[in-house]
């Protein structure tokens, strides 16, 4: 949930909402002498070091973790001191951190979250080496990674997002992320994985720009090629939707398949997308504002517990962020999660910890 920041930090006690956190690193539990009780931003130090939560408020919820340094014992420690909770493990749908190469991908550097501005090693969170980075980067080939080609071979990785490479599901990135994922979450003892950037079909554009870089949407800019599979053949705009739709969800379905029914796989989809592998989706609030936000809501989340359930009878769970007090008050958000949670209590209210800007209800 890589999105524009808003410092806001509200909190609004009650009592009536299973909570989940967005996102949880190592050091925080390791390094920490005041966990579970007080978790904070970079873990209390830098410019955001005084953002802390009570972390025991998580009991019954969902930890979202980076796997960066996250280990079986950290897991374990989480889980001895948050009574029932659950830690899962993130994973960028859209993007790869892959390592720093002078002409393939000149912006990465190895950060599983990026480096936006405000946002990074230096202000939110702890970098460096990790046993997950490095097994991604030795097993993922970098021309399965999306390159521009419009100046020849191999072409250049596109940065969608700052510091990360951009990724599209094909029949060769698929079978091999979801080996090496699963792979991870079970040797590790995560209870999940968390596949930010899975939305709702509607939000994916993969449409060949023709106006100006600026007001394009698409990572496909006008006059240029791109080939992403590594084949040295350009993809056009058709290709790069029609595989993307064929495996995305087959990467999803894989997961499922080699971690078992009572894993936790939840997809950040701003929206509807229901997927019958998956255990349910995390919204932001701001989707649930206005005449008919609570309704689309309330479809989004109705629907995916639906699929959930009819196959291999997997436990639903779902989140919606609460965040962004600038477009809905913290109030009002409350109250609408407060009416969700009642019809629908497999929803857990999130705290987005990660982007400054959350509230916890």
């Amino acid at each position: 949930m890589k999105i524009k920041v808003v410092f806001f930090l509200i909190n609004i006690q009650l009592t009536f909402a299973t909570k989940a956190f967005y996102i949880l690193f190592s050091n925080q539990v390791t390094n920490n002498s005041k966990w579970p009780h007080q978790l904070c931003q970079n873990n209390g130090v830098g410019p955001q070091g005084n953002e802390c939560v009570d972390a025991t408020q998580y009991e019954n919820g969902v930890f979202i973790a980076s796997p960066q340094n996250v280990t079986q014992d950290v897991i374990k420690k989480v889980k001895t001191d948050v009574k029932n909770s659950k830690v899962v493990a993130y994973f960028d749908f859209g993007e790869l951190p892959l390592a720093y190469n002078a002409k393939e991908c000149p912006f990465c550097k190895s950060h599983i979250m990026g480096d936006r501005a405000g946002r990074n090693c230096s202000t939110t969170y702890q970098c460096g080496p990790s046993p997950f980075l490095t097994k991604l980067q030795t097993i993922f080939p970098n021309k399965y990674a999306v390159h521009d080609i419009t100046h020849g071979l191999p072409g250049v990785m596109l940065e969608s997002y700052p510091g990360l490479a951009k990724n599209i599901w094909h029949s060769k990135n698929t079978p091999l992320l979801a080996n090496f994922l699963s792979e991870w979450i079970l040797d590790n003892g995560f209870d999940g994985i968390y596949l930010d950037g899975y939305v709702q079909p509607s939000r994916v554009n993969f449409n060949q720009c023709t106006l100006k870089e600026e007001g394009c949407q698409s990572f496909m800019k006008a006059n240029h090629t791109y080939d992403i599979d590594g084949d040295g053949v350009a993809d056009s705009s058709d290709e790069i939707y029609g595989s993307y739709f064929a495996w995305a969800p087959t990467f999803v379905a894989m997961l499922r398949e080699k971690i078992g029914s009572d894993k936790i796989i939840l997809a950040n989809s701003a929206g509807s997308i229901s997927d019958s592998s998956l255990s349910g989706i995390t919204i932001e609030m701001e989707a649930c504002n206005g005449d008919d936000g609570s309704k689309r809501c309330a479809n989004a989340l109705n629907a995916q517990k639906i699929v959930t359930n009819a196959i291999d009878k997997k436990k639903a769970l779902s989140v919606l962020w609460l965040t962004h007090s600038n477009t809905i008050p913290a109030t009002e958000q409350c109250k609408i999660l407060h009416k969700l949670q009642a019809e629908y209590p497999w929803v857990q209210a999130g705290t987005d910890f990660f982007d400054g800007s959350h509230i916890t209800c």
